[in-house]
C-alpha cells in the first residue's frame, strides 16, 4: 500500500526537484502542458514528454553488490555523485518527438522499488516478440532518480530497444497520474491520444491488443 501511495505523495510535494540530486531538467520549447486540457480523460492528446535516462547502464554495479540479487528487495539508492554521473544530459534526454514511429505508444508511470511494477516490467520484457513498433516508456518520478541506475541494471532493460526507463523532465505524471494505483499504464494511439488506461498490474492478453 505504501508503494502505491509513494508516487501520489511525491507529486504532490512541493520540495523534491532535480537539484536534489544535480540534475538539471531538461529545457525544450515543448514541455509545457495546457492547463486548460484534462490530460486523464480518454480522447486527450498525450501530454509533453521528456525521459531524462541513466547512461552508463552497464557500469552501475554487479548484481549483488547489495544484497538486491532477487525481485522485490529493497533496491540501493545512490549518493549524489553516482546519480550525476549516470545521468547525462547530452546524451540521455528522449522527448515526445523521438517516441513519434507512427505506432502505439505505452507509457507506464511507476516507482522503481513498487513490487507491483517490477512484475509488469517482468510482464513486458517476456513478451518482448510482441513490440515490433510500439515503444515502452517507464517514466519515473524525479524523486527516484537514485534507484533508477539499480532499476535498470537488474532488469537489464538496455537489451530491449522498445524501452525506455527513465525520470520524468516535463510533469507527465503530474498531468496524467489518476492518484490511484501503481503502476498507470497509459496507451496513447499514433496519433498519441489517450486510447485506454489501466490502474495497477495488469495481464499481457488485455495489453496485446494494443501493442504493435
Amino acid at each position: 500500500m505504501f508503494q502505491n501511495l509513494f508516487l501520489p505523495l511525491c507529486l504532490i510535494c512541493t520540495v523534491p526537484s532535480f537539484a536534489q540530486v544535480g540534475i538539471t531538467p531538461a529545457k525544450t520549447t515543448e514541455n509545457q502542458a495546457n492547463p486548460a486540457i484534462d490530460y486523464r480523460i480518454i480522447g486527450s492528446p498525450m501530454p509533453p514528454l521528456t525521459l531524462v535516462i541513466p547512461v552508463d547502464t552497464n557500469k552501475v554495479g554487479k548484481p549483488g553488490d547489495d544484497g538486491n540479487e532477487s525481485k522485490g528487495k529493497r533496491r540501493k539508492k545512490h549518493d549524489k555523485d553516482e546519480v550525476v554521473n549516470m545521468f547525462s544530459q547530452s546524451k540521455s534526454v528522449i522527448t515526445d518527438q523521438d517516441l513519434d514511429n507512427g505506432a502505439n505508444l505505452i507509457v507506464m508511470m511507476f516507482n522503481p522499488t513498487c513490487s507491483h511494477c517490477e512484475e509488469q516490467t517482468l510482464t513486458f520484457i517476456k513478451n518482448s516478440q510482441l513490440f515490433k513498433r510500439t515503444k515502452l516508456v517507464l517514466l519515473a518520478n524525479k524523486v527516484n532518480s537514485p534507484y533508477i541506475p539499480d532499476f535498470v541494471r537488474d532488469y537489464k532493460t538496455y537489451e530491449h530497444p522498445f524501452i525506455y526507463v527513465g525520470i520524468d523532465s516535463s510533469r507527465f505524471n503530474e498531468n496524467a497520474y489518476m492518484y490511484k494505483a501503481l503502476p498507470q499504464i497509459n496507451i496513447y494511439g499514433r496519433d498519441r491520444k489517450l486510447m485506454k488506461y489501466y490502474n495497477g498490474q495488469i495481464a499481457i492478453d488485455s495489453l496485446a491488443k494494443y501493442i504493435e
